[in-house]
């Protein structure tokens, strides 16, 4: 799980729960991606900090007149600490955020060192604004930098932040383009809000559950391809140990290892055939092959 994913979560369970509301599994669940198991987990564990009652049908609230934390408890202790380090490693501009939401994480103790190389956002003031459209659910318009270094006015509505390889991008449903799309959050100028509400769409909801759960591609654009690999060797003990999110096995045996990914650019099985050649190859993408074959021939040439 990506750690801004799980410093999300905490942070906005931790919100509700002070706040008073009702938290329910089902909605939990679908608000961060996960199964409902893993909600389940999270409010036992907050239900040793919190007085937490259970009030029937998987709804749960801080029970009345409670004391909301106890400051002094080694399971407090260890979830603010843990809270704490992996916010601030992953991204430190949101301190304050995280220290307004749980008072007890300005004195917390130093007890994980964790380092997440995630990349720095340098345009603050419009990712607080691109949070606060999403929490409100309220549409925005942007400028935005292509790779090509022009420039074209966007009209979004926005759904979450998201990393892909240590990079920031925003996950929006694109108005003119009628999709959900990606965009870097350093590429992102003059946000403005467009004073109007958008109601979430559960047909984009379950696109984002279903896709960027298994997907970890900025090149997201709806229409996924694939591809199938047969790999060997020390590829081969690799690929089995550390098998990507989309990927499926074919076939295996002791010495090859056929795989079947998934991809929306060319440029995401050429990054990761490229790393294992000559142990890997693509057997049924003539188009892929091709791309590898003029790659290797233009490395050959320098």
């Amino acid at each position: 799980m990506a750690p801004l994913t799980l410093v999300n979560r905490l942070v906005s369970i931790i919100q509700k729960i002070n706040h008073g509301d009702t938290l329910n599994v089902k909605e939990l669940s679908q608000e961060f991606s996960i199964s409902q198991r893993q909600i389940q987990k999270d409010i036992e564990l907050f239900s040793s900090i919190y007085e937490i009652q259970s009030l029937g049908q998987q709804n749960y609230r801080l029970r009345e007149n409670s004391s909301s934390i106890d400051a002094n408890s080694d399971d407090a202790e260890i979830v603010i600490a843990l809270l704490k380090s992996l916010q601030s490693s992953a991204l430190p501009q949101m301190n304050k955020y995280v220290d307004d939401a749980f008072p007890q994480a300005r004195e917390s103790k130093n007890l994980f060192l964790l380092s997440i190389d995630y990349e720095k956002i340098s345009h603050t003031k419009e990712f607080y604004k691109l949070l606060q459209a999403i929490k409100s659910q309220e549409s925005c318009s942007f400028c935005y930098t292509k790779k090509d270094a022009t420039f074209k006015e966007v009209y979004v509505h926005p759904y979450r932040i998201a990393n892909f390889s240590n990079f920031w991008y925003l996950l929006a449903y694109d108005v003119e383009a009628s999709k959900l799309k990606s965009y870097h959050i350093n590429s992102i100028t003059k946000v403005e809000f467009a004073g109007e509400n958008y109601i979430s769409n559960v047909a984009i909801e379950k696109e984002i559950q279903s896709t960027f759960a298994r997907f970890n591609s900025v090149w997201f654009d709806g229409n996924a391809k694939s591809v199938t690999l047969e790999i060997i060797g020390n590829a081969k003990l690799y690929t089995q140990r550390n098998l990507p999110k989309n990927a499926t096995i074919l076939s295996q045996s002791d010495s090859i290892l056929q795989i079947q990914l998934e991809y929306y650019n060319a440029a995401e099985v050429l990054l990761f055939v490229k790393q294992w050649l000559p142990e890997i190859k693509i057997l049924d993408n003539e188009e892929l092959h091709q791309q590898l074959e003029q790659t290797l021939k233009q490395y050959l040439k320098l």
